[in-house]
Formats: C-alpha cells, sequence, structure tokens
C-alpha cells in the first residue's frame, strides 16, 4: 500500500466529509418535501385554483350597461353591395418616347440622365435644353399615369399632366414624356 502525505490524506478526508454531509442535506430537504406536499394533500378542498373577488361581477353590472344588451337593438350592420377591391395595375414608361431637358447650367447633364435612363431599361430617350432654369426636376407627361414611374430616379421630382410648350429648345411634338431636370438632380 502507497503511503499518502499529510496534505494527500487531509483532503481526502476533507472530500469524504463533503459528500457524506451533502447526502445528509439531500435527504433532510427531500424528508421536509414529501412532508410538505402530503401535508397540502390532506388540507385541500373543492375549490378553485384560482379564485376572484365576490366583487368582479357586480362591478361589471353597475358600469356595463352593453354586456346585458339586446345585439338587435344597439348593433347597426352594413353591408357592402360590392366588396372587390379595383387593383390598380402601375403604368411603365418603357416604352414611351422620352425627351429630357437640362435646365441647369451643367453641360451635357441631359445626355447623361439619358444614358442612366438607359441603363434602368428606358430605351427612346432624346436629351436637350430648357431656357428657364428649375430647382427640382419635373415629370410631365400627355398620359396620367405614364412617367410616374420615373419619379423615383430623382431627387423630390414632380409629376404632372400636361405639355410643355415653351422654353425647350427642342420641338416636344411626338414625346410621351418631358423630364425638364432641376438643378436638384445636376452634378452626379
Amino acid at each position: 500500500m502507497k503511503k499518502q502525505s499529510m496534505v494527500g490524506l487531509f483532503f481526502s478526508m476533507f472530500l469524504r466529509a463533503t459528500v457524506i454531509i451533502l447526502a445528509i442535506v439531500i435527504v433532510v430537504f427531500g424528508v421536509v418535501f414529501a412532508s410538505k406536499v402530503m401535508a397540502n394533500k390532506g388540507d385541500k378542498k373543492d375549490s378553485p385554483a384560482t379564485t376572484a373577488s365576490p366583487n368582479v361581477l357586480t362591478e361589471a353590472e353597475g358600469h356595463d350597461d352593453l354586456l346585458y344588451a339586446d345585439p338587435t337593438e344597439t348593433t347597426e350592420y352594413i353591408v357592402a353591395d360590392d366588396t372587390t377591391e379595383a387593383v390598380v395595375e402601375p403604368v411603365y414608361s418603357y416604352d414611351a418616347n422620352i425627351l429630357v431637358l437640362n435646365s441647369t447650367d451643367e453641360i451635357g447633364l441631359a445626355g447623361r440622365w439619358c444614358e442612366t435612363l438607359n441603363g434602368f431599361g428606358y430605351a427612346n430617350t432624346s436629351a436637350s435644353d430648357y431656357s428657364t432654369p428649375q430647382e427640382y426636376t419635373r415629370v410631365i407627361s400627355t398620359t396620367p399615369g405614364l412617367g410616374e414611374d420615373l419619379v423615383q430616379y430623382f431627387n423630390n421630382a414632380t409629376y404632372e399632366v400636361g405639355t410643355v410648350t415653351t422654353g425647350s429648345s427642342e420641338s416636344t411634338e411626338g414625346y410621351d414624356i418631358v423630364v425638364i431636370i432641376g438643378i436638384g438632380d445636376g452634378s452626379y
């Protein structure tokens, strides 16, 4: 048999004592728990698990007149004849003839915007100049709805239905949409 040092013997005895103490504590807690459970079984009455104040129903009776009201006397029913909603399909301007006008002092701006719009799928674009400076871009269409999809590409752009008759260095006839580029969309 191997000789243990004093330190090894101490830790060995300490470990055994700790295990014995823990076993005793567990047994004691188990006995206390079992006795509590047995005591509660004997005290159990035939009552609901949750109880409410006896005043709960009387409080509602005094304050809620609609609780016992006849629903045919207090309810109005609205019946809609047509329950279908109209779905508005967006109008895309990919095939429209678009004239882009530059209202800024920046040379070539309308041409660059034509290239950008071409990149987004708008193939029929032309560039020209507009004589009156505009602060924000205006999208002007001859047909309601057509051209609204272009507004998203510009900063604070507005959409209008109508025609451009003055200010353009090129005739606007034959174009479905005229985009007048404002200062807010320059220098890009």
